[in-house]
């Protein structure tokens, strides 16, 4: 009995295990097929991969580098060695080309076609000065008095006929140093046992009465126009001999009263008491006021300064050699640095002084203006 129903409840689950393995069947039917289609791709594959020969070859496994590809230490190095290089000739270059100034004396007497006779050169004062006053009575031994006295001796040999002189001393502009060089020459002058007296004829901006510290109540304007006596415009100055007249009040018309009779007739009368009569005239390169008593003087000085004056200052002097007949004239280059330049003195000074000429006619651009080298001055330093 017990066998009877054994075998009657395996088969009532007969159904179940053929519905299990029809699924089973089924599924395996599937993956067969996803299987056969995987290998004919992988088969595809594998021909066109065997039909796409490459053109390349692997010759050799790539290793890591041991140092940097770039940049090279060794190019930056070289570049910028070179780039320095490159800069520094530029800048020299650019400062050649830019520069305008006057440096030496070998410069001025290149540059010029007159027959000019070179006085010397005065060095640069060791301290700054407010205005242009009297250096040699302080220390007549002194380097500095030393180059006036080299002035002086040299003047003899432009004219040393006996008989009062007449010394005119100029310039292109204003702060080229000429009412120093005329102030310390007449100076040295004097100390020669000889009477010298300035006359300030640079109305339009007189400094002669700042050089002294005097008033400027009255002067040469006021003797031009008759209003005061030489003797009464006289002043005396720390030296003995030396005397002074200053411009006086500024005149409206300073050409018209430098040129006139009474001029000429002052300028006689004062030859008649002095050995010399130095005068401190008006720039040529702004008015034409002086030129007269340039072309009447004995001693025509120019002055240019070194490092300041411009190269183009030079065609005034051709021009009074050349156009107005100044064939005595002589020149002084004014606050040169000799502890850069061989000029065979080793002063060890300098000069300076105050800029700017102040006409107020429109004649006048103030020099600074043109001292943007600035930096290309100052950058470009000797």
């Amino acid at each position: 009995k017990k066998a009877k129903e054994f075998e009657f409840d395996k088969l009532s689950t007969l159904p179940e295990d053929e519905v299990e393995y029809a699924r089973l069947q089924r599924l395996y039917a599937i993956n067969e097929k996803f299987y056969t289609l995987l290998l004919e791709k992988k088969t595809e594959y594998s021909i066109s991969e065997a039909g796409n020969v490459s053109l390349h070859e692997i010759l050799e496994k790539s290793l890591p580098p041991t140092s940097p590809v770039s940049p090279s230490k060794k190019l930056v190095v070289i570049s910028a060695f070179m780039v320095a290089l490159f800069v520094s000739f530029g800048l020299v270059l650019v400062r050649y080309i830019l520069h305008n100034d006057i440096n030496s004396l070998n410069e001025i007497t290149k540059m010029t076609n007159a027959s000019i006779s070179v006085l010397g050169i005065v060095p640069r004062y060791k301290k700054e000065i407010p205005v242009s006053q009297l250096l040699v009575d302080k220390n007549p031994k002194s380097l500095i008095a030393e180059a006036f006295r080299s002035i002086r001796t040299n003047l003899q040999f432009i004219s040393n006929e006996p008989g009062s002189k007449l010394m005119a001393v100029t310039s292109t502009i204003s702060g080229e140093g000429k009412t120093f060089v005329a102030i310390n020459l007449a100076g040295i002058i004097a100390y020669s046992d000889k009477k010298v007296i300035i006359l300030d004829l640079d109305m339009r901006k007189p400094k002669i009465h700042l050089g002294f510290n005097v008033p400027n109540l009255k002067g040469m304007s006021t003797l031009l126009i008759g209003k005061d006596q030489v003797e009464d415009c006289i002043q005396h100055s720390s030296l003995e001999n030396l005397h002074f007249i200053t411009a006086g009040p500024i005149p409206p018309n300073p050409s018209e009263l430098i040129i006139s009779k009474k001029m000429d007739e002052i300028l006689a009368h004062l030859k008649t008491q002095y050995d010399v009569i130095v005068i401190d005239n008006p720039p040529v390169g702004l008015v034409t006021d002086g030129i007269n008593i340039i072309q009447k003087a004995d001693y025509p000085i120019y002055i240019f300064r070194a490092e300041y004056s411009k190269r183009n200052f030079i065609q005034n002097v051709d021009r009074l050699f050349n156009e107005n007949g100044i064939k005595r004239l002589s020149i002084v280059l004014n606050g040169v640095d000799v502890q850069r330049k061989a000029y065979g003195y080793n002063y060890g000074y300098g000069y300076g002084y105050g800029y700017g000429y102040g006409y107020g006619y429109g004649y006048y651009d103030d020099l600074k203006k043109d001292d943007d080298r600035s930096v290309v001055k100052k950058i470009f330093t000797n």
